[in-house]
């Protein structure tokens, strides 16, 4: 939940959970800057204590409600299922006998194997699990000893997309998680934090598609130890665009002495992750990142922007994300499938790459076969961990030569 809305709903004097006891969702969502992720991040916190929204159980008729209500746009009930509800419904049919796989020595059960996950290829629950253990070295280099996310397709892609923090309910007692904590809204949650393939796989039991990890490891849930570029394009930026822009990014970690790791985003971007020390907290690992993109928006000014509000972004740019190391923010991991028609995958390229990479050949049926065949391009992604003083000198320099500081975190 954004500041925004938690100064959005102190206005209408509603400062606490127990304020928010008898309201409705349809209450709050009709607040001018509540959205979906608010209204999930209450809903779980008041189903926790015992005191749940007034129409939680009406389930996905009050989400539904409230989507239209509000203006969000095509209304779902699987955000409101992944938040302290359950969907309505019947029991789906299984979809084919369950399946044991072997990974590596742990036997993982999979129900339905044959539900289709992908109709636009007919790829299956089976097929997700089966893609990722081909890929296992390199998905659990990304996620090992990291609070994940889980992006769960229950239906497939055809149904609702499940958004789950909390390890999902019926875990084997060996799946191990970590619990986060935010200080700002009283709440916590206990995260999968992956520490082996089995752990991954079981994951995709529960009908998980995409792994979103953060950026931190379990010892130590509060320093980040990767800082991550995300060339994000604006509606009219081609691809090509992309390309340059990470071109540049690369000469500037050049000049740093820092060695960056790149990887399609599954979508219409690219990410380069750079591992850390962690010796500095969110705020000022975003801070770094802000800097970073600064001076890449500096060198390029006509083809990419750090403009913090969208309506100031020129349509043809590329935003340079440096918010994804906020608190709580989360990419697609490296080798994470997208829910997408196409099955495409955030996947590890090389350097060498980037001038002429097409991200539509990386999918579920490609990977595999390139992963056998090249190895993972992030294989060495741990050898080293930097520094981010030569950074933060950056982001002084910019705050007091151009008088302008890097936007708070607190905004929208």
């Amino acid at each position: 939940m954004t500041a925004a809305a938690q100064r959005a709903l102190e206005a209408k004097g509603w400062s606490g959970l127990a304020d928010l006891a008898s309201k409705t969702i349809v209450e709050v969502a009709a607040v001018k800057g509540v959205g979906p992720k608010a209204i999930m991040v209450l809903a779980d916190a008041l189903a926790e204590r015992g005191t749940p929204f007034a129409d939680a159980g009406q389930g996905p008729r009050a989400w539904r409600q409230a989507a239209q209500e509000a203006g969000w746009g095509r209304p779902s009930s699987a955000k409101w299922a992944g938040s302290g509800a359950r969907r309505g419904g019947g029991r789906k049919e299984p979809a084919g006998e369950p399946i044991m796989l072997d990974v590596e020595g742990r036997s993982v059960r999979l129900s339905s194997p044959q539900r289709v996950y992908f109709p636009e290829h007919g790829w299956t629950k089976e097929d997700v699990a089966r893609y990722y253990v081909a890929v296992g070295p390199g998905i659990l280099r990304a996620l090992r000893d990291r609070p994940t996310m889980l992006h769960r397709f229950p239906d497939g892609l055809d149904g609702p997309k499940v958004y789950q923090k909390r390890l999902p309910s019926g875990a084997p007692a060996w799946v191990p998680t970590v619990r986060l904590d935010f200080p700002r809204y009283h709440l916590h949650a206990d995260e999968l934090c992956p520490s082996s393939l089995a752990d991954i796989v079981w994951a995709c039991q529960m009908s998980t598609v995409e792994f979103h990890p953060w950026n931190v490891r379990a010892t130590d849930v509060d320093r980040p130890d990767e800082w991550r570029i995300d060339l994000d394009p604006m509606p009219d930026a081609g691809f090509d665009r992309v390309r340059r822009v990470a071109g540049v990014a690369r000469e500037v970690l050049d000049e740093l002495g820092i060695i960056g790791f790149p990887k399609t985003s599954g979508g219409s971007g690219l990410h380069v992750y750079v591992r850390i020390r962690p010796d500095w907290e969110f705020a000022e690992v975003r801070r770094a990142a802000w800097a970073f993109a600064t001076e890449v928006a500096t060198r390029l000014p006509l083809e990419a922007t750090v403009a913090w509000w969208r309506k100031d972004r020129d349509p043809a740019h590329v935003f340079i994300d440096f918010n994804q190391n906020a608190r709580d923010h989360t990419l697609a991991a490296a080798y994470s499938l997208r829910g997408l028609p196409s099955g495409s995958v955030s996947a590890p390229i090389r350097w060498d790459e980037v001038v002429d990479v097409d991200p539509r050949d990386l999918t579920l049926a490609s990977v595999p076969a390139r992963f056998a065949a090249i190895g993972d391009p992030h294989e060495r992604i741990d050898d080293t961990a930097y520094g981010l003083e030569g950074l933060l000198d950056w982001a002084d320099r910019f705050e007091r030569d151009r008088d302008t500081p890097a936007p708070s975190d607190e905004q929208p």
